[in-house]
């Protein structure tokens, strides 16, 4: 079976339990992104969804963050590359929802698609965040996420 989770890349979040939580779900041997885990694994209840995607807060958090936001695709699906056009489309409309209903001036929308060992995802399932901090001031602290890996 292929590996659901990975902890290692969770591991980098010193403190916040995740890691523990993720090796606990790995030992499941479940994906805690899949429809049927969401409930129990997730632990925050689902603010919206569409045909394709499936919309939550984060679980866990970047340090900092205003707001973070998972767009789970409702397929199991690692990989981008297989979406058709219209998961694309409904994938525009639920980050245009969030934007209107939480009022966002700013943020980002990160895919985590194709193995984790370059994404730096934690979840081998394909999913987005939306992910929103504070305007920068002069003594602003930069939000720091892992998206990948530097070359040797």
């Amino acid at each position: 079976m292929a590996r659901r989770v990975d902890v290692q890349n969770a591991s980098t979040r010193a403190g916040s339990g995740y890691a523990q939580a993720l090796a606990k779900i790995e030992e499941a041997g479940i994906c805690p992104f899949c429809e049927e885990h969401l409930p129990k694994y997730h632990g925050k209840p689902i603010i919206f969804g569409n045909a394709h995607w499936i919309v939550t807060e984060n679980a866990w958090p970047y340090e900092g963050v205003r707001h973070q936001f998972v767009l789970i695709a409702r397929e199991h699906i690692e990989s981008a590359e297989v979406l058709p056009p219209e998961a694309w489309e409904t994938l525009g409309r639920a980050y245009r929802r969030l934007v209107a209903d939480y009022g966002l001036k700013g943020a980002t929308l990160l895919l985590r698609t194709g193995m984790t060992e370059f994404t730096g995802a934690s979840v081998a399932h394909l999913h987005a965040q939306v992910i929103s901090g504070a305007a920068r001031r002069a003594d602003s602290e930069l939000l720091r996420a892992l998206v990948g890996f530097k070359l040797p």
